[in-house]
């Protein structure tokens, strides 16, 4: 018999499930007909052709939650939906679960040669150290995974907890203590006879056992490598499109529109708001302080976050900032211990708002305002989310970008259970159609616009730096190439190595080949966005002309892409507004 260590990691942590009975088709069939108008029991019965006791069974749990109400009449008693009630069935939206809390401890096997999850008893889990010992004494034979490993993201992970701690459609997973979570690296110990393999899982994959069949037939008792052949983390997040309403209002274009957005959203939340701002200045934060606070008495609780990695100075620099504004609000009865203020970087350069509101829903702000260092005095732009599917693309990506820390940090988990409350939400559709964009993506849909663009192209960047001819102006001139397509450029300000007497030659020449590199004035321009023909707008934290997104961290860079009727010459009409050079002729 010989002995082989399969590579693996084990998490453990305390998980919190809430367990209760979900609704039925029946209860929701009679909180529907109780809406239209009372019924009693045999009314309901009769038209719904159900027992009078699955009628009477499904009124009395409608009526627990309040959901349905008694209604007296000449007939007697019958039975009408309650205003909660009402409200759920004419909105859409799911009823509410409504279930017991308890926590559980739980854990899971992930083995490094294809990636299978397994539960604590379906596999033989060996700390690292007590293998050592073996590996020394030649007692065992210990294969060696190259070319990657199984994903260990708070994204990976949450989703297998899922999997392996929730027992039932009665259960659901809702939170994980994030004093208790622990990843150890060990060994599957696996005994060979006869090529049988004892103590693996039936479901183990055939990957698995080809290289412990290998490990076991082979020579020696050194290491037997092999290729991880199991899922990897995605390299990018795919857009995902989906029907999306986009109102006139929810373009947001302007400092103070901005502000006054901020305002709003946040007077609005019922319970949570999430502040991404890639820089922190805190006399700009105590200019919003009363508007937080004021959530804050109201029962909102707020994490601010930041993503300032330009170098050790300006990382410092935000990191004070961060401190100052943490002590200003645990100095305060009514912010402290309901405004979190993260103290280390997330590393993203994304501007990003997220509040719930009354109903459950959440709204989502994607691009250009760094709300908590932001004068408020530039041309920003954003762009409001508010259905669900798209607004849980935004919690995804924010739940990526904080969860580094894997399943210790208690912001990711709550976002991920977010964000599945909202994928199980009904969409409210729209005209528009909307993805959340990250990382390599914006490059995808610079090169589509370039190459599909009919009538025009422009690009807005805060920055005119050392990518702008490659991230910018070389797209443009391909656009430009075609007859009748008009481009252009705006940018504030150069920057990096690019100065001004560069930026000016770098226009002259760019002109020659009829794209138009705009320099705004007197306005600045701190918006982010690319146009093209009439129905399609990418808004974006991206500065395109001076900024390429990190391969290594596509949540570096958000956005969202727009396509809808006269979205992108409805705004650029909006800006020719402000910066009339827009629409002179090339």
């Amino acid at each position: 018999m010989i002995t082989v260590a399969v590579p693996a990691f084990r998490v453990t942590c305390r998980v919190g499930i809430e367990k209760g009975r979900p609704w039925s088709v029946v209860d929701e069939l009679v909180l529907w007909a109780t809406t239209r108008a009372p019924r009693t029991v045999a009314q309901l019965a009769g038209e719904a052709s159900l027992p009078h006791q699955l009628i009477v069974a499904s009124l009395a749990r409608l009526m627990r939650f309040r959901l349905i109400e008694v209604a007296l009449g000449e007939g007697g008693a019958a039975f009408r939906s309650s205003e909660l009630g009402a409200k759920i069935v004419t909105s859409g939206e799911v009823l509410p679960f409504f279930g017991k809390r308890y926590t559980r401890r739980v854990s899971f096997v992930v083995e490094r040669v294809s990636g299978q999850v397994f539960g604590p008893r379906q596999a033989d889990f060996v700390p690292a150290k007590r293998v050592e010992g073996m590996i020394t004494r030649g007692a065992v034979r210990v294969i060696a995974v190259e070319d990657g490993e199984p994903p260990m993201s708070h994204h990976a992970n949450f989703a297998r907890l899922a999997d392996v701690a929730v027992r039932g459609p009665d259960e659901q997973l809702v939170g994980i203590d994030d004093k208790t979570p622990n990843t150890s690296r060990g060994y599957l110990i696996v005994k060979v006879a006869d090529g049988d393999a004892e103590g693996l899982p039936r479901t183990a994959s055939e990957a698995l056992r080809e290289a412990i069949r290998n490990a076991a037939g082979g020579v020696g008792d050194g290491e037997h490598v092999v290729r991880y052949s199991g899922p990897e983390e995605p390299s990018t997040f795919e857009p995902t499109y989906v029907d999306c309403g986009i109102d006139d209002g929810d373009i947001l274009l302007g400092g103070s529109v901005h502000k006054s957005a901020f305002v709003d959203l946040l007077g609005s939340a019922c319970r949570r708001a999430i502040i991404h701002s890639t820089f922190l200045q805190a006399p700009r934060f105590d200019e919003l302080f009363d508007v937080i606070r004021m959530a804050c008495r109201r029962g909102v609780v707020v994490d601010v976050l930041w993503g300032a990695e330009h170098g050790d100075t300006t990382e410092q620099k935000n990191a004070l900032a961060a401190l100052e504004i943490a002590k200003r609000v645990r100095d305060d009865a009514d912010t402290d211990g309901r405004v979190h203020v993260r103290l280390s970087s997330t590393g993203s350069h994304a501007k990003i708002l997220l509040v719930d509101n009354a109903d459950g829903g959440w709204a989502g702000v994607v691009g250009s305002c760094n709300w908590l260092s932001s004068p408020f005095q530039a041309a920003e732009l954003s762009v409001v989310l508010r259905d669900p599917a798209a607004v849980s693309q935004v919690v995804d990506v924010v739940q990526r970008i904080v969860g580094r820390r894997g399943l210790s940090d208690e912001l990711a988990t709550e976002l991920a259970v977010v964000a599945d409350d909202l994928r199980a939400r009904p969409s409210r559709g729209g005209a528009a159609r909307v993805a959340v964009v990250v990382g390599d993506a914006h490059d995808a849909l610079m090169r589509a616009a370039s190459g599909s663009a009919s009538e025009r192209l422009v690009v807005g960047s805060n920055r005119l730096g050392a990518t702008a001819r490659s991230g910018a102006i070389i797209p443009g001139e391909v656009a430009a190439a075609r007859p009748d397509v008009r481009v252009a450029l705006l940018y504030r300000s150069p920057s990096g190595p690019v100065k001004r007497p560069d930026a000016r030659a770098l226009a002259e020449e760019a002109a020659g080949r009829d794209v138009r590199v705009i320099r705004t004035d007197p306005v600045p321009l701190h918006g982010k966005f690319l146009a093209w023909d009439d129905d399609d707008l990418v808004i974006t934290s991206l500065n395109w002309a001076s900024a390429a997104v990190n391969p290594d961290f596509p949540y570096g860079e958000v956005g969202v892409h727009i396509r809808g009727a006269k979205i992108a010459s409805d705004l650029l009409a909006r800006l020719t507004a402000i910066y009339p050079a827009l629409g002179e002729p090339g």
